[in-house]
């Protein structure tokens, strides 16, 4: 999956070896779900689990540990078997995207809620023109931006000018009049491509000074789908 969304790592050696299919106390023994393409690739897979429960008006609950698939019909045809599990009431998936394409699947979108949310990728820029010329940019541009207040990385402080046509991007400092300022925490949460722009402005952790400077700022660093690490690190 790392081609494929931005934010995935690779995993530390020996991440996977704990699978198995015994139970595990009352969470009732893993499961494994495998998806192949009319070649016989593997494309997409899903680990579940059917917790034990003593009472009937507990039971039913599927938990699905880890769904991953590489394209929409593998994506599609997993999650089509786990919705509709034969006696399950609720399905219950931890460690999901934000943005995850199931409620789109449903007949009732609402049926699908969000339980609980935290943050599982962090990021800081060290080098800012080394971190932004090596990232991609879907939206050709130009921005002009002022960085202050990095005490870790003081190099980091002066005007940047960023610029993005296709596989060429360069960032070098510049004595043009900055289009906005930004701290190095906000531009840090923009480098994935996940975080809004406008909010950050919002929270006073960007000051535009031209008109339309945040919208550029937000079509240069924005990428579908939002970034993801479906396993942390």
């Amino acid at each position: 999956m790392r081609p494929y969304r931005v934010g995935e790592l690779t995993p530390l050696p020996g991440h996977w070896d704990g699978l198995s299919d015994t139970s595990d106390g009352t969470n009732g023994p893993l499961r494994y779900l495998v998806h192949r393409d009319q070649r016989g690739n593997v494309d997409g897979i899903a680990n579940l689990r059917l917790p034990w429960s003593s009472t009937a008006d507990k039971a039913g609950t599927l938990v699905v540990e880890a769904l991953e698939a590489t394209n929409p019909t593998a994506y599609h045809a997993l999650w089509s078997v786990l919705i509709d599990f034969d006696l399950t009431k609720t399905v219950v998936a931890p460690g999901r995207p934000r943005d995850e394409p199931l409620r789109w699947m449903l007949t009732n979108p609402r049926a699908m809620r969000i339980t609980r949310q935290s943050d599982n990728l962090w990021a800081r820029l060290l080098d800012v023109p080394l971190a932004l010329t090596r990232r991609s940019y879907d939206t050709p541009g130009e921005l002009k931006f002022t960085i202050d207040g990095d005490r870790m990385c003081p190099a980091d402080n002066r005007t940047w000018r960023l610029r993005a046509d296709g596989a060429s991007v360069t960032c070098v400092p510049t004595s043009q009049v900055a289009d906005l300022t930004i701290t190095i925490p906000a531009l840090s949460s923009l480098y994935f491509g996940g975080m809004s722009a406008h909010d950050l402005a919002y929270a006073g952790r960007i000051t535009p000074h031209t008109d339309g400077a945040v919208g550029q700022l937000a079509r240069l660093f924005r990428i579908d789908p939002e970034p993801h690490n479906s396993f942390g690190f």
